[in-house]
Formats: structure tokens, C-alpha cells, sequence
């Protein structure tokens, strides 16, 4: 193998791993991320497995919750909107 063989190998390796950067850096960027309208509002909910036929969803912030079953052939389908058994409204 001569010199410009594998002069042309070294630069075809380089010239892939910069393309291979750009995407990665313009894929990975800040700008590329999705945000959220409020950042106090990340982590406000939480999933909790009662068992395996229900799921519940919180919130963290009003006390809320939402249930629902996951059997074929038990309860509801839809998901209920509970209140909270301490709710601060009177």
C-alpha cells in the first residue's frame, strides 16, 4: 500500500468522525431539547402501581388523583378524576 492510499484512508476516518460529531452535537443541542411551559410544573406528577389491575396518577401539587382499572373484564375503562381526601376547599 503506498502513501496516498493511505493518506486518502486517514482523511476518509477524520472526515467521518467530524461528520459524525456535527450530528451528534446539532442532535444532543440545547436548542434541539424539548421544554416545558412551566419548569415548576416538572415532577408534579407521579405513577403509582396499586397493583395489576390498577394504576394511579397524582398530583403532587392540587392532591388530585386519577384511577384506573386495567382488567378486560373488571371496573371501569375510562380514567376517574378523584379529589383528594384532604382537600384544602371548604
Amino acid at each position: 500500500m503506498n502513501k496516498s492510499n493511505s493518506l486518502i484512508i486517514g482523511a476518509s476516518i477524520l472526515l467521518g468522525f467530524v461528520i459524525l460529531g456535527v450530528f451528534l452535537k446539532l442532535t444532543f443541542s440545547e436548542k434541539s431539547l424539548p421544554t416545558t411551559g412551566d419548569a415548576s410544573a416538572v415532577g408534579s406528577y407521579e405513577m403509582i402501581a396499586v397493583n395489576k389491575n390498577n394504576i394511579i396518577i397524582f398530583d403532587k401539587q392540587s392532591g388530585d388523583y386519577w384511577r384506573k382499572f386495567i382488567s378486560d373484564s373488571e371496573g371501569p375503562t375510562e380514567w376517574t378524576k378523584e379529589q383528594s381526601p384532604v382537600s384544602n376547599v371548604k
